[in-house]
């Protein structure tokens, strides 16, 4: 078999074959698979284009980032936290759906790449990027919608502070951050009865 034949027989790099939006599945089912490979700490830009059989450059054109290539891997199975408020009819229940979704994203993502990623995000390695920002701002964001339902069904007090709605999901956060990276439904029912719930209930209720 001569050289030229050889190179016919040779598998082509995934970016020759593929463009768009193929390339870029392709791209993100690397990383996805190194990332479970080699852990967030030791992810680099060459090992995930090596899995893919792609080069530096091209997987440097989509993403100034491992943390922003890992972002985008998080969100092929969703964002960090859902963006549609939970209506069960009951500021508790609302509230448990929340955090219990919260926790389940986050301890699918790994304390590992978690972590990670908020600590390239705070160092200014990805600094057109605040993932803290972004999760303050979507959490608050669902805790404003059922805090208002709940104060038409006359279950919540008018005057609630944002420090306070933000505050179940911070503890959540800050328990997965420095515990075992999850936590249990009976954690997450203290946080609301014994916390949030009397901090905003409407005594009259």
């Amino acid at each position: 078999m001569d050289k030229a034949e050889m190179k016919d027989r040779e598998p082509k790099q995934i970016n020759s074959r593929r463009r768009g939006e193929a390339l870029e599945d392709a791209l993100l089912l690397a990383a996805k698979e190194e990332l479970a490979a080699v852990g967030y700490n030791r992810l680099s830009m060459k090992g995930v284009a090596k899995r893919a059989k792609s080069s530096r450059s091209v997987l440097s054109r989509r993403w100034g980032s491992r943390a922003e290539m890992v972002l985008s891997v998080l969100r092929m199975d969703g964002s960090i936290l859902s963006e549609e408020p939970p209506d069960t009819g009951s500021l508790r229940e609302d509230t448990l759906v929340i955090l219990r979704n919260f926790e389940e994203r986050l301890h699918k993502i790994g304390k590992d790449a978690f972590l990670g990623i908020i600590n390239d995000c705070l160092t200014g390695e990805v600094p057109a990027f605040d993932l803290p920002g972004e999760m303050h701002e979507v959490s608050l964001s669902l805790m404003k919608t059922i805090i208002e339902r709940a104060k038409e069904r006359g279950e919540a007090r008018p005057d609630i502070p944002e420090h306070v709605l933000a505050l179940p999901i911070d503890l959540i956060r800050t328990a997965l951050i420095f515990g075992a990276g999850s936590v249990s439904e009976d954690f997450l029912a203290k946080v609301v009865d014994d916390i949030f719930l009397q901090l905003v209930s409407n005594s009259r209720s």
